[in-house]
């Protein structure tokens, strides 16, 4: 009976830590900062920048990209695209835009050094043609609407900020990217919370696809020089900036860029391991984030499934109807939490009903990361295979 009771309030308990989870993600969407599009349309001079993009077999996407960089209402700018080692045309479609457009310099990477990553090394031999006083890095993937420089850099001046990462809205098409995409995120947030990552007494840090530095900043910490040899080269810059007492944000964004993501469910699964390893790291944040997932989203059913099984076949749990009460709750608040995490991807909110379909996923895209963990293995992205990762 004693282990009964103390159980059931173990439980409640953890409930009661689910809807202060619901409160933080809530408190999470309130706090961040407001980029109205008329935020960088008044002010003092803007600062020269240097719009870094890193690209490898980016083809059918990477013209969207570029134009969309060069549509910026910003007054001055360069857009360096760096090629490491495409196989496919993107040679061919940059080198075109580079032809009419004098705002574009192109930078061919043709072999990457053994040890190294190759979008780090790509980007640390672009350091010759910099010539701003900002520098931004942006991913192939994104697409910045038409004010996100003038936005982003009115920010940096008036938080006096060195460095800024910034994500955006998801842009997603594929029924399986709608549904795992938006949760995966949010397995990300509860680890690296933008608030901690902001705060200069934390040393939590973690990167973003779209990042700007105060040029003077970048070259202090060596630039992608020292991060080199890192396999999440941008959260190891935001480590290093940290550490050297510089000042930096993390934000979220939705109304300065989209960025598109996997697509199918094969390339999704395969692109949120390679993250999932490069962002947990260790085996107990691993199983940390597995025995999470599994409470938040899993659990309820598991209970409810365990219930039913037990009344099929004859057997007598005590307190039935409380824990089949409970199960209930701890369901419901698990499809709120939810649809908080999609309504502010941008998604369906209804897509929270399938969320025990998405967490039984990510929990697979976990076990596959736990895998490579264990066995410090190889992992294949874009065509090259690397070994196990360093930070």
């Amino acid at each position: 009976m004693y282990i009964a009771w103390a159980i059931a309030i173990l439980y409640g308990l953890a409930l009661l830590s689910l809807c202060k989870s619901i409160w933080r993600t809530m408190r999470l969407v309130q706090d961040q900062p407001a980029f109205d599009a008329r935020a960088g349309l008044s002010g003092g001079p803007m600062p020269r920048l240097d719009v870094v993009i890193p690209v490898k077999d980016e083809e059918a996407h990477v013209a969207v990209c570029i134009e969309a960089a060069l549509a910026q209402d910003y007054p001055d700018f360069n857009v360096i695209v760096v090629n490491d080692r495409s196989t496919d045309g993107t040679g061919r479609v940059v080198s075109a835009i580079a032809e009419r457009e004098p705002r574009v310099k192109y930078v061919e990477i043709r072999e990457l050094p053994e040890g190294l990553y190759g979008k780090p090394h790509a980007i640390s031999r672009i350091t010759p043609h910099l010539s701003g006083d900002i520098v931004v890095f942006m991913d192939s993937d994104l697409r910045v609407h038409p004010n996100c420089f003038r936005a982003i850099v009115r920010h940096i001046q008036e938080t006096r900020l060195d460095w800024l990462a910034v994500m955006g809205a998801p842009e997603l098409t594929m029924f399986w990217e709608r549904l795992l995409v938006p949760l995966f995120g949010a397995v990300a947030y509860a680890w690296y919370d933008p608030r901690t990552i902001s705060d200069p007494n934390s040393d939590v840090a973690i990167g973003s696809m779209f990042m700007v530095a105060r040029r003077s900043s970048y070259d202090a910490i060596g630039g992608h020089e020292a991060v080199i040899r890192a396999y999440d080269e941008d959260s190891a810059l935001l480590r290093l900036a940290k550490k050297a007492g510089q000042r930096i944000a993390y934000v979220l964004a939705p109304q300065l860029y989209t960025v598109r993501f996997y697509g199918s469910l094969k390339r999704t699964i395969h692109g949120m391991t390679r993250t999932c390893v490069g962002g947990i790291k260790t085996m107990p944040r691993m199983l940390i984030t597995l025995g999470a997932i599994n409470f938040v989203a899993l659990l309820p059913l598991e209970i409810l499934g365990g219930l039913a099984i037990a009344n099929a076949i004859g057997t007598q749990v005590p307190w039935t109807p409380i824990w089949a009460g409970m199960a209930v709750v701890h369901f419901l608040l698990s499809v709120v939490l939810c649809r908080l995490i999609y309504d502010r991807s941008g998604e369906n909110r209804w897509l929270s009903l399938l969320h025990p379909l998405g967490a039984s996923l990510v929990l697979a895209v976990c076990l596959r990361a736990t895998r490579s963990l264990i066995s410090g293995g190889p992992i294949t992205w874009r065509g090259t295979t690397y070994q196990k990762p360093v930070s």
